[in-house]
């Protein structure tokens, strides 16, 4: 009883709604007005008939403008002298049968301002035709159509050139005059130009060179797309700081942070994990980012003196979109170094290729508890990381992946060379069998 007590009760009243009138009643009957429709009648007596003392009464020329007062044809057929009475249509336009007097300067206005003019980029009718028929391209102009001497003397040109290209000597020249037209680039500007935009000039040039010393590594373009942005919460930080703000300590902060991906069936996410103690921020960059020479170490016996650890902890999880590129150089990561910044180094442009790009996106908790409790069951509340000197095989596996880019710097292992050779031994045997 008491549970039913308890109980919330709904209730619903239906009412009947009256709205009362306090206006009287109409003084006298309705007043019906008898139209003859059977007897034929003249248009004239029609036309008095329609203008009956109600609609003589009544002020309706307020309601009835006038166009011009001058040129303007009335929308008020009533001033049409004999359209009503007589049926004259003469009143408010010229019939057909009738010719219209025309002067002579205004048969200019009625001619096509396109006649004699033939434009071969106009598209013609384009308002008739879908708009994904309709090229984007216009066609050359007169100026750039070669005629038919300088076409085929670019034809012949083309067809020597080829026949030249067979030959080694000629292929041996035409690398090392790309090798001295891009020399002559670096001190020239003037001789570079751009392909499209003629106006467009050269400030500076730099020779782009791959990085083969990081070759071996993994890498691609992560974006933070919409209320996931870093600067806001940068901006956040620096306004609840204030003057104890960091700003390159925050910038090392996420250079060295940590992201670990969540996969299933149903989507994809990632979780951040970061550091929270300055000094391992600030000794860990300095780590990640030391261009001294590896002291490879032996695996066997590892000692603490090579191994520094790091406490990550967690921070944020974010909706993940992951999209692989299948061209290995369709987006380059470019690095320029200048002059300034080493004596020692020459001014060189270097790039690494791009594999994927990975859009982030602020994580929101999803509708299907399934999936909230299955991110939250793969979330780590932090990352024990250690970070030490490669040992001599990692560093041969290195030098085999930069091998491949720079051989002439890197060298594989024999291993590598010996296994390549009996995987061609194998194909030609296999070839020898099939023959």
């Amino acid at each position: 009883m008491s549970s039913r007590s308890n109980k919330p009760v709904r209730q619903d009243y239906i009412a009947k709604i009256r709205y009362s009138n306090s206006l009287p009643p109409p003084p006298s009957n309705p007043k019906l007005i008898h139209y003859n429709t059977t007897t034929p009648v003249s248009s004239k007596t029609e036309g008095d008939q329609l203008l009956s003392s109600l609609f003589r009464k009544e002020n309706f020329r307020s309601l009835l403008e006038r166009i011009d007062d001058q040129l303007g044809l009335e929308l008020n057929l009533i001033d049409n002298v004999g359209f009503l009475d007589h049926g004259d249509q003469s009143s408010i336009g010229q019939l057909k049968n009738k010719p219209v007097s025309l002067h002579p300067k205004d048969r200019v206005l009625l001619r096509d301002a396109g006649i004699g003019k033939i434009d071969r980029t106009d598209q013609s009718v384009s308002f008739l035709r879908r708009t994904e028929y309709i090229s984007d391209q216009s066609l050359p102009k007169s100026s750039t159509v070669l005629t038919q001497a300088e076409e085929t003397k670019v034809n012949e040109k083309l067809k020597n050139n080829e026949e030249h290209n067979l030959d080694a000597e000629h292929q041996l020249k035409a690398v090392e005059d790309s090798f001295t037209s891009a020399n002559n680039s670096l001190s020239d500007l003037s001789s570079l130009k751009h392909p499209r935009k003629r106006k467009v000039k050269a400030v500076d040039a730099w020779p782009l060179l791959p990085d083969t010393s990081m070759m071996d590594n993994v890498f691609m373009n992560m974006r933070f797309l919409g209320s996931a942005s870093l600067k806001r919460e940068l901006d956040t930080l620096k306004r609840q700081q204030g003057a104890k703000y960091d700003g390159t300590l925050q910038k090392q902060k996420q250079e060295s942070a940590i992201f670990k991906p969540i996969n299933s069936q149903d989507g994809e996410w990632i979780s951040l994990f970061e550091l929270d103690d300055e000094q391992q921020v600030r000794k860990l960059y300095q780590d990640l980012h030391s261009t001294a020479p590896e002291n490879p170490v032996n695996a066997a016996e590892p000692t603490d003196d090579t191994t520094s650890n790091y406490t990550y902890k967690f921070a944020k999880n974010y909706d993940m979109h992951y999209q692989g590129y299948t061209n290995t150089h369709q987006e380059l990561a470019v690095k320029f170094v200048p002059d300034e910044q080493s004596p020692k180094k020459r001014k060189v442009a270097h790039y690494l290729p791009v594999s994927g790009k990975i859009e982030l996106r602020k994580h929101r908790a999803s509708t299907n508890s399934e999936i909230n409790k299955f991110i939250k069951e793969r979330t780590y509340d932090g990352i024990e990381f250690k970070l030490r000197e490669p040992t001599t095989e990692e560093l041969k596996d290195m030098d085999r992946l930069r091998s491949e880019f720079d051989p002439m710097e890197y060298e594989g292992s024999d291993d590598d060379f010996d296994a390549l050779d009996e995987q061609n031994n194998e194909e030609e045997v296999g070839d020898n069998d099939r023959e």
